[in-house]
């Protein structure tokens, strides 16, 4: 057996159009799969719906709420010496 020594592969740059090829490449491939073993009758219509939603929320998980400033509604400033009493 003959081993052939080649340079390791070069990092992708995700500036550039192989990774987004990549990603659309998969996102394709298992939606071929989904459809594949939903024909099948191997997952419902129902199990691929709850598929594509999960992967939907893994992908784009939601905002962390904002805040809404120093102080909420309804907060009553109180000054320091009108603690002491």
């Amino acid at each position: 057996m003959l081993l052939v020594m080649t340079a390791p592969p070069t990092p992708r740059d995700p500036r550039n159009g192989d990774l987004k090829k990549e990603v659309e490449y998969l996102r394709k491939l298992n939606l071929a799969l989904l459809t594949l073993l939903e024909k099948k009758g191997v997952l419902s219509e129902t199990e691929v719906q709850t598929v594509l939603r999960a992967a939907h929320r893994a992908a784009y998980p939601p905002k962390p709420p904002q805040p809404v400033g120093p102080a909420m509604l309804g907060t009553r400033w109180v000054k320091a010496e009108d603690q002491e009493s």
